[in-house]
């Protein structure tokens, strides 16, 4: 194997493992400003259990996708089936990248007026919570669509080093090591 292949796949996973932790340093940031999380006390009934296992999966997510960037980077990953790391990968990539880009088209058909109600048919006041959003909450909104954009990029950049450190075994076809 190429010391440049085993390099450009450390640096890619070591990237995602970065974003990963920008992006929960990012929702801390968010918190602490006084930005809102869905919160199950506020609802009842099926929209509480919704919102509670909304919760769930996200905090799952959360420790899969930084454990993830690590497991294709370090040699413990090794002990994990090429094709659980790759389909993690590439699942990860693929909802980030569908949740930013999403995001930043329906701010931006907003933004400019071509529909006011965006993609999504919301208006501002109800993705945002208000009807004339502070300048910080307008780019903390923004940000964050941004930033899962980006998490997708780095995820899949992730997954294509992590494929060509590990190409598939002839015999064993696209789940060997």
């Amino acid at each position: 194997m190429r010391d440049d292949v085993l390099r450009a796949n450390r640096r890619t996973a070591y990237s995602a493992f970065a974003w990963v932790m920008a992006f929960l340093v990012w929702h801390v940031v968010w918190y602490a400003t006084g930005l809102g999380f869905p919160s199950a006390s506020d609802q009842h009934g099926v929209e509480r259990v919704v919102i509670q296992v909304f919760s769930l999966v996200v905090v799952l997510m959360v420790i899969v996708g930084a454990l993830l960037p690590l497991a294709l980077a370090q040699p413990w990953g090794r002990r994990v089936p090429r094709w659980v790391l790759l389909s993690a990968a590439w699942t990860g990539a693929v909802l980030l990248a569908a949740r930013g880009v999403s995001g930043v088209g329906d701010d931006l058909v907003r933004v400019t007026g071509i529909l006011p109600r965006g993609f999504t048919g919301l208006t501002t006041a109800q993705t945002l919570g208000t009807s004339q959003p502070s300048f910080w909450c307008l780019f903390a909104s923004g940000a964050t669509d941004v930033l899962f954009a980006v998490g997708g990029l780095v995820f899949a950049l992730a997954a294509i080093a992590y494929r060509r450190v590990t190409p598939a075994s002839p015999g064993r076809g696209a789940t060997g090591r």
